[in-house]
């Protein structure tokens, strides 16, 4: 938001000079300046929060300040925006615990993780229409003085005067200003686990924006969202590529899903292990199931194969052992693989092809899993 090079014209003949246009934030009570040369995207660090916004403007060497009132939407969600260039994630979190919940020393965003400030997330659409609404405001003002002005020289005229002089002014309307409005509300909604924060966003967030906290659970019902919409995107690539060039992108992203399941339970696993017992598991414990189903059913009394089935066990190993040749072997079969596997369908030194319908029933078998072991955590 910076100061226009040229006077802004407003009614007629007259000019309004904006000098030094600058933004003020009203944070909880608390004042905070920020220069106009500060106010550009690139340099975030002092720009509007809450649900109002106060606007300086400098003209005649007077400085005035208005307040922009910032709606929050139909569910009661604040609009805002990291301030980071490399995300500029859009979220909401709920007017009341920005008030209450949220710190003026830190906000953290959802996707980035990235902290600044209170007075530093208004949105893109935010800055703009502020900017707008304050160079109405002073219109208003200027077209009233000058609409006074014109009463008081008609009021002084004289009228059996053979010369006299009357100011009359056309145009000028007055503009209504309203609040600025909120963007639509945003379909997913979650609470923080740790300081129950309530927010909003779309598509993915893994970070409370008022602790920062990384919830794991959170985390991981996320991911498996993702890796289920990335096993249906073969139809939209071959649509857009060619054949073998869709193919190639296709199996790339089948399996990075893949590998995304695991690490996904693991991490899930890493928490809830540390939370009930107080200390650590020893490193990538998760990632193999027999150790990791150890652990579970020394502190839960059940097994990954009790919970799951024995058929369901069966294929949950073929693709942990699958992952693993992804991530070691380059695809490529070992004889470990046919050994801990026991899969029939490939032989030592062939090239391991991941499908569709395997990523899908794999997702299904991590949630079920971790669904299960959530839930004994939390009953205990």
């Amino acid at each position: 938001m910076t100061s226009p090079d040229k006077p802004t014209q407003v009614g007629p003949d007259c000019n309004l000079t904006f000098e030094n246009l600058s933004a003020n934030v009203v944070s909880k009570g608390r004042l905070v300046q920020a220069p106009a040369s500060d106010i550009d995207r690139n340099d975030s660090k002092d720009k509007t929060c809450l649900n109002t916004c106060n606007v300086n403007y400098v003209t005649y060497q007077k400085t005035k300040e208005i307040t922009v009132p910032i709606e929050a939407d139909a569910d009661g969600f604040l609009d805002k925006e990291c301030p980071s260039e490399k995300c500029l994630f859009q979220f909401k979190v709920v007017e009341e615990d920005y008030k209450n919940i949220l710190r003026d020393e830190e906000i953290f965003c959802p996707s980035c993780r990235h902290a600044e400030k209170a007075d530093a997330w208004l949105t893109t659409e935010q800055m703009k229409a502020a900017k707008k609404y304050a160079q109405n405001h002073v219109m208003n003002k200027f077209n009233a003085a000058i609409r006074a002005d014109e009463a008081v020289s008609k009021r002084r005229a004289n009228r059996n005067s053979f010369f006299s002089i009357t100011l009359n002014l056309k145009g000028g309307r007055h503009t209504v200003l309203l609040p600025l409005k909120a963007a639509d509300p945003m379909k997913l909604k979650t609470t923080c686990e740790e300081c129950k924060c309530r927010y909003s966003y779309v598509g993915a967030a893994y970070f409370c924006p008022s602790c920062g906290q990384n919830s794991a659970s959170h985390t991981f019902v996320q991911t498996l969202k993702s890796i289920r919409i990335t096993a249906g995107v073969g139809d939209e690539l071959r649509k857009s590529f060619e054949p073998d060039e869709a193919q190639v992108m296709e199996q790339a992203f089948l399996e990075k899903a893949m590998q995304d399941s695991v690490m996904s339970f693991q991490r899930l696993s890493e928490q809830l292990y540390e939370r009930r017992t107080g200390q650590s598991a020893k490193r990538n414990a998760f990632q193999r199931l027999d150790e990791g189903s150890g652990l579970w059913e020394a502190q839960l009394g059940v097994s990954y194969k009790t919970i799951l089935g024995k058929e369901a066990m069966s294929r949950l190993t073929i693709y942990f052992q699958q992952r693993h040749l992804l991530a070691h072997q380059q695809r490529i079969v070992d004889a470990d693989y046919v050994k801990r596997s026991q899969d029939i369908q490939y032989s030592i030194g062939q090239r391991l092809i991941i499908h569709k319908e395997a990523v899908l029933d794999f997702a299904a078998l991590i949630e079920k899993l971790g669904k299960d072991i959530m839930a004994r955590c939390a009953s205990e």
